[in-house]
């Protein structure tokens, strides 16, 4: 569907769950309720737990960057640790790793994982021979990735973090973009052009639906579902 076609189906949706008194909405408001509802979906399905079907949903957000220079802010205040900015649409990380450089030539260029690790992990586990960060070529070689909070000028940064027996040559990334809000146009003056959604068409309905329970204020998807079954049996 394109924006005006959610629109309309948001509409008839809408005139069956709400109550008479309810007010009708601008393009506007129906364009906030649109683009809050992609981003409840977008966020409820984690990673890992999408399924062919989600990987199918989200494709054309999922983009990927290899990151090779680091970040011009470089205060850690961890041994090891170098920050890099993401890209200015990431949303979320779906899965990292990282090309090292060694002195050692068995594993320079090596390419290992990126585990993520919160500070109270961090504190525990950097002086674990066994659970730090490592390159030995065992099952358990990898880089560590730490949320680092400060979003200056919209720029979200991160830090990764070594052992100091190896360096990040190259940071790969794979990630959900934000996506572009959704905005119908259907000539009520409070928008200006059409922007339609960039999920897969598989989702789109169940987007709409999302969003007709964000605007009628039903929390959960039984109460939406108890309301369409008693129009239902009303008519």
């Amino acid at each position: 569907m394109n924006a005006n076609e959610m629109s309309y189906e948001f509409d008839v949706i809408y005139d069956k769950v709400a109550s008479a008194e309810s007010p009708g909405y601008t393009d506007k408001e129906k364009s906030i309720f649109l683009s809050k509802a992609q981003e409840v979906l977008i966020k409820r399905y984690q990673p890992a737990e999408f399924t062919e079907r989600r990987r199918r949903d989200f494709a054309n957000i999922t983009k990927t960057v290899d990151i090779t220079s680091a970040s011009t802010t470089q205060d850690t205040g961890k041994p090891n640790g170098t920050r890099y900015d993401l890209p200015t649409d990431f949303m979320y990380a779906e899965s990292e790793e990282a090309t090292i450089t060694s002195s050692n030539s068995c594993f320079n260029n090596t390419r290992i994982p990126v585990d993520v690790k919160r500070e109270a992990e961090y504190t525990t586990q950097i002086k674990n021979p066994f659970k730090k960060p490592m390159v030995n070529g065992g099952i358990h070689d990898c880089a560590w990735r730490m949320d680092y909070n400060d979003n200056t000028n919209g720029i979200k940064r991160v830090d990764l973090i070594t052992d100091g027996t190896f360096s990040i040559g190259t940071y790969h990334l794979t990630y959900a973009k934000k996506p572009v809000d959704i905005v119908p146009f259907t000539g009520d003056n409070t928008t200006t052009a059409q922007v339609d959604c960039e999920l897969n068409d598989t989702i789109h309905r169940e987007l709409v639906e999302v969003a007709v329970r964000i605007a009628s204020g039903v929390t959960t998807p039984q109460e939406y579902q108890i309301k369409l079954n008693e129009e239902k049996i009303n008519n």
